[in-house]
């Protein structure tokens, strides 16, 4: 058997509740896309899965045209007090330090925090500009 490529792995947030990995499982097999791993944990009232399939890109396409929240794992996630101005404080660093940000995705919100999905043209410079302490 062979080992998933870590690096086209799928971070999908979502609700705890019934149906969401019916949901997922659904549109990615309409679309004809294989799943070849998948694992969920579960925290509180919200939960992660985190996937492997065959054609990566298009499935990162559906889900987010299906509504769900999903990030490729190349993508940062970040954990910010959910209040004014912290995005904007994150993405000024990004805009100092000369990183382009790709996407953001506002993954959900919950005790005060919020959590981001960010993607860059250097993923490196944006965990250094951002901060160790911010990045989950």
């Amino acid at each position: 058997m062979n080992q998933p490529d870590l690096a086209n792995r799928i971070v999908i947030m979502a609700d705890n509740e019934v149906g969401v990995i019916a949901g997922i499982t659904g549109a990615l097999a309409g679309e004809g896309i294989n799943i070849e791993s998948l694992n969920t944990e579960s925290a509180g009232s919200r939960g992660a899965i985190i996937l492997t399939v065959d054609r990566y890109d298009h499935a990162l396409y559906v889900l987010n045209q299906a509504g769900f929240k999903a990030v490729g794992d190349d993508a940062l996630v970040i954990r910010l007090p959910d209040q004014p101005g912290e995005l904007a404080s994150v993405a000024d660093r990004l805009k100092q330090a000369g990183v382009n940000i790709q996407s953001m995705h506002i993954l959900g919100r919950q005790d005060g925090y919020a959590m981001i999905g960010l993607t860059t043209d250097d993923t490196a410079e944006a965990r250094r500009s951002i901060g160790d302490e911010f990045v989950v």
